[in-house]
């Protein structure tokens, strides 16, 4: 486990929070991800879901059946922990667990970064925001950076060499 990059995944967990939120926000954080993945040409799928409900869906050139069932897994496990689907495997990771050990199928989680969570300043989870298609740490990274911009924030990189 990266104690530096558990460290920036953790400092964005506790900034990246809603106060006023609505399907507006989502739908802005979402347009801004999507922004930041056309700049990249990345083949990705985008997805946002609040108590269950998927509320934006989009699939960019380039993206499969395969990048929508892997953002529906990473954020599965994101929503069952509250925290975001790459600090859930470091935490995992550094314990010797796999989705198995917890009683997890990968049929439905998904062992990856690139979802996270929709807190409320108490913390809460509502939902998430998810990225399926580069890396998990590029995918994080990338709805982070989105959430940051739309809130006004500038936050730390879980992946510095990655310039969005």
């Amino acid at each position: 486990m990266n104690e530096d990059v558990v460290r920036v995944i953790e400092e964005q967990e506790a900034n990246l929070r809603f106060k006023d939120l609505d399907l507006a926000v989502i739908t802005r954080v979402c347009d801004e991800a999507v922004s930041i993945l056309e700049r990249l040409k990345a083949p990705c799928y985008i997805r946002a879901a609040v108590n269950g409900t998927v509320v934006y869906a989009r699939c960019l050139n380039g993206a499969s059946l395969n990048n929508q069932e892997w953002a529906r897994r990473k954020a599965a496990l994101c929503e069952r922990y509250w925290i975001s689907s790459l600090h859930v495997v470091h935490n995992m990771t550094a314990g010797g667990k796999t989705l198995e050990s917890c009683g997890m199928s990968a049929s439905d989680y998904g062992f990856s970064g690139g979802s996270f969570p929709i807190l409320l300043p108490s913390g809460i989870c509502v939902g998430s925001v998810t990225v399926s298609g580069l890396k998990g740490e590029e995918d994080h990274q990338v709805v982070a950076t989105a959430m940051a911009h739309v809130l006004g924030l500038q936050i730390p990189s879980v992946v510095p060499y990655f310039e969005l």
